[in-house]
């Protein structure tokens, strides 16, 4: 099982949509379970679980680990293929469509947290490129694979090795262009506020001086 699995099949994404499919993907995580032993923990039919599977093995987020034969039957046993599920929207065709769509949702709801922004076509393909330099920017996949084989390191553990690993690995050239795109994307994100968010900012700043 890898510490992270990037996603990029939106049809993958759309699938932990479902409640059920997150909570079977949860106990996969833990430990390796049959079909049987997942309806148990849900209080579901086996049927129904069986459904869920069938999808979620094609997206690759769960997998066969073993076959059992009990009496007369095969048990078969299922684990997650990763205990992290990182997504990431791409930038080319439905993908970078859904993107898009998923960001302006994004933007539209820092309403609900007071932060005025208008959403501005341009902008938001801009910003999607950017998180798409981001997510692949140096060799973190390739550590992050080494990472997870190693024996006696937890899963946090592997998270934050990997982490800084990828950090020290950065040549002097690599972090400046890395800091470079995560300033880029602070400056398109900030050039959406609206002059009332921008008004309720100096307001607050002044208040506390």
């Amino acid at each position: 099982m890898k510490p992270v699995k990037m996603i990029t099949d939106p049809v993958a994404m759309e699938l932990l949509g479902d409640d059920t499919r997150r909570r079977i993907i949860y106990l996969l995580r833990a430990r390796e379970l049959t079909i049987s032993q997942i309806a148990e923990e849900l209080r579901m039919t086996p049927q129904a679980i069986y459904h869920h599977i069938k999808k979620l093995l094609p997206a690759e987020m769960v997998e066969i680990t073993r076959e059992e034969r009990v009496d007369n039957f095969i048990e078969t046993y299922y684990r997650a293929t990763a205990e992290v599920f990182s997504f990431s929207w791409g930038t080319s065709g439905k993908n970078q469509a859904q993107a898009e769509q998923r960001l302006r949702d994004t933007l539209m709801s820092l309403d609900k947290l007071g932060i005025k922004v208008r959403v501005e076509e341009g902008t938001v393909a801009q910003i999607i490129k950017t998180q798409g330099k981001i997510e692949t920017f140096g060799s973190r996949q390739e550590l992050e694979e080494r990472v997870s084989k190693l024996d006696g390191v937890d899963f946090l553990g592997k998270q934050e090795l990997a982490s800084v690993a990828t950090m020290i690995s950065l040549t002097d050239k690599q972090f400046q262009e890395w800091l470079g795109l995560q300033k880029e994307l602070r400056r398109l994100l900030r050039g959406l506020l609206t002059a009332t968010a921008g008004a309720a900012r100096q307001k607050t700043r002044a208040g506390k001086s």
